[in-house]
């Protein structure tokens, strides 16, 4: 995996630099690329049904940014879970939570179809802990579209969705992860 990372890496570098000297803005374009690839844009590794959202290589490193994404449809109430790079990055964390937006037309709903959260501050989301989603107990709050309390989620089969993930701290952040369920 580091071997293929490494080489899509090297030669988005060496094609972004040709295309860079061919031009009057020359070296930045390969530099600024390379500067693209080597910036971090997220302290946290988040997984569906036990796949990781990923970026596009080649896109970050010509456009700058690249979306998360899941290389394959998950199941309509799959298994969540993520992993904190630095720690420390963080400080003091308040509070986690997430939401979940539907496809809408060419774009995702700005009404989220679920708002996850803690019920109590102490049992918030904690990292390299799975949970299913389709039983998150009593220690979350889940409100559908409408702001009703419900007991689960579940997604349609065949969708697009749109996952919002936020930790709320002294260094907050939020992850977005495009995925398509079976």
């Amino acid at each position: 995996m580091f071997v293929r990372t490494t080489l899509i890496g090297t030669l988005v570098a060496l094609v972004a630099g040709l295309v860079g000297c061919s031009g009057s803005s020359g070296a930045g374009t390969g530099i600024r690329t390379a500067l693209n690839l080597s910036r971090k844009d997220s302290n946290l590794r988040l997984y569906l049904d036990g796949q990781e959202a990923k970026q596009s290589k080649l896109k970050k490193g010509l456009t700058g940014y690249a979306p998360f994404k899941l290389k394959e449809s998950v199941g309509t109430s799959p298994v969540f879970r993520y992993e904190i790079i630095e720690p420390k990055e963080f400080g003091y964390i308040k509070r986690v939570s997430m939401q979940i937006h539907q496809k809408y037309e060419a774009d995702f709903s700005d009404i989220a179809d679920y708002v996850i959260f803690p019920v109590d501050k102490e049992d918030s989301f904690k990292p390299d802990t799975d949970y299913d989603l389709a039983d998150l107990g009593d220690d979350f709050k889940i409100l559908d579209r409408h702001d009703d309390e419900v007991e689960t989620v579940e997604f349609k089969p065949g969708w697009e969705y749109l996952l919002v993930f936020t930790v709320q701290a002294d260094q907050s952040e939020s992850v977005q992860i495009y995925f398509k369920t079976k």
